[in-house]
């Protein structure tokens, strides 16, 4: 949860720099300070992508080039394909794999629009699962497996407010779509057919419900995420922000190790 706080680390800097410079007074000069911010903000997030094989400790982050997730579980219930699971030991590659498509801060409204591609996000773990697949056939397996996603697309808002010297984010908003998914869960069923098969419902299922359901997708972000991250920032004042995304007080990007 603490890698989103470089998004408000961001936007703190930013609030910072807006209150302190002297008032513009031509939309020419609002453009130019916007665009040079924006630029700001991309060659950060270049060094964030460079730093996340090592972690970044000031910030709270830890290595996510490969992230490393111990347990997670969840549920699908699409037609052909009903279950419960849980993933352990899951190893994902390619987050620092981003292209950055889109930054554009609006300076006066503590505001910053984004856009990322990941061409491909990889993972491979262990699982376990329980249900029924096509339907009638139960299944309870466990077993290896490897799962990709393709040309996953991540849009996004984010507006902060100051409050004395402590950031709070006002609004979240982040939609995400992808292409395709390429699943491989071994052994989900006796028969290597029946597992291919199992294994393609899911290839059809999961972009489905990603694509078709984002006014919900969203919202759940914003009303789970956005209150844990207004608590981690309650911690931290704007200075403690400006410095650890300026490199002052210790802090230092690239991180290398």
């Amino acid at each position: 949860m603490k890698c989103v706080l470089v998004a408000c680390a961001l936007l703190a800097t930013v609030g910072t720099i807006v209150a302190t410079e002297p008032t513009t007074t031509t939309d020419l000069e609002v453009a130019a300070r916007n665009d040079k911010l924006s630029q700001a903000v991309i060659d950060f997030l270049e060094n964030i992508k460079q730093s996340m094989p090592c972690g970044i400790p000031d910030l709270g982050i830890p290595v996510l080039a490969p992230f490393e997730l111990d347990h997670l579980e969840f549920d699908v219930d699409e037609k052909g394909l009903s279950f419960k699971g849980e993933l352990n030991k899951v190893v994902v590659d390619g987050l620092n794999e981003f292209e950055i498509r889109k930054v554009e801060i609006k300076a006066l409204k503590l505001q910053l629009d984004f856009a990322f591609f990941f061409d491909s996000i990889r993972s491979a773990g262990k699982y376990a699962a329980k249900g029924k697949a096509l339907g009638f056939i139960p299944f309870k397996r466990s077993g290896p497996f490897k799962f990709n996603v393709n040309g996953l697309a991540v849009n996004g808002t984010v507006k902060v407010q100051l409050k004395g010297d402590k950031v709070q984010i006002r609004d979240l908003r982040i939609v995400t779509t992808i292409k395709s998914v390429k699943s491989d869960f071994k052994k989900l069923l006796p028969s290597r057919l029946q597992t291919i098969i199992v294994n393609k419902i899911i290839e059809s299922a999961v972009p489905r419900i990603i694509n078709d359901n984002q006014e919900a997708i969203t919202d759940k972000i914003e009303n789970s995420v956005k209150p844990a991250i207004n608590e981690l920032l309650g911690e931290l004042t704007l200075q403690d922000l400006i410095d650890a995304t300026s490199g002052e007080g210790g802090s230092s990007l690239p991180v290398t190790c």
